[in-house]
């Protein structure tokens, strides 16, 4: 059988990165997308061929839905198929109220919840017709619990976290639809070290990720991977992969 196709949205780039070459090293050939930093996407492509499999790096604007329909054109033309979409890329911007305005909002309803479901309307044929279609949504704790500062985030990775659920009873059983939810598995560059050690320190596995920084993004991709991989019964729902930090809430 020919190898599985995954398309990593974001893929060059920290989780995104991480999460193309654990399936890599699983034997699938990836395309990852990118907005900005093409040389760094050709770099984490070569990388991922490295590896053994085959890969490429197509530039792709997720708000503009023909950018997305050419994403997923330019990657099934490449591969003849797709059979996995893991919606990584998104972003995280504080909005406090009193700045909040439409257009940031609608911006960030856009990246991070309406964009991921462009793509995966898009992927949708080539997804069914793979046999063993599969796609997932990478959502927040946000979307569970709001962070303070961050309402315009906080909405829609709950709305995202929405349609994990919706297209998951919708497409089912041709498509299977799951979600991932971090937590602080990678240090932000602009949160200081100590920062970064008391937010672990409040986590009930914390001290395991300071421990062994790379042990959060591994139990992350492991998760994408089980998603990819598990029976055909398990879907819509999304997976808390926080260290136990919402235990803890």
């Amino acid at each position: 059988m020919a190898p599985r196709v995954a398309l990593v949205t974001g893929g060059h780039r920290r989780l995104g990165k991480a999460i193309a070459l654990s399936l890599a090293r699983q034997g699938f050939d990836v395309a990852i997308s990118y907005r900005s930093g093409a040389d760094v996407a050709q770099q984490v492509a070569q990388e991922l061929r490295g590896l053994g499999v085959r890969a490429t790096a197509v530039a792709a604007e997720l708000t503009d839905p023909v950018q997305v329909q050419q994403l997923v054109d330019q990657v099934t033309q490449q591969f003849g198929r797709l059979d996995a979409v893991i919606a990584s890329a998104a972003s995280y911007r504080p909005t406090p109220l009193e700045q909040l305005d439409a257009k940031q909002f609608d911006a960030i309803m856009m990246e991070n919840a309406r964009a991921p479901v462009d793509l995966l309307l898009a992927a949708a044929p080539w997804l069914r017709q793979s046999g063993d279609g599969r796609a997932v949504l990478m959502g927040d704790l946000a979307g569970f619990t709001p962070f303070r500062g961050y309402l315009a985030h906080s909405m829609a990775k709950a709305a995202l976290h929405a349609a994990v659920a919706g297209l998951a009873a919708e497409w089912a059983p041709q498509i299977l639809v799951g979600g991932v939810a971090p937590g602080a598995v990678l240090q932000p560059a602009e949160l200081a070290d100590p920062d970064w050690r008391r937010l672990q320190g409040a986590v009930p596995m914390g001290q395991t990720a300071l421990a062994q920084p790379e042990v959060p993004v591994e139990a992350v991709c492991a998760a994408v991977l089980w998603w990819l991989t598990c029976p055909r019964y398990a879907a819509g729902q999304v997976l808390r992969i926080d260290g136990g930090r919402s235990a803890r809430w």
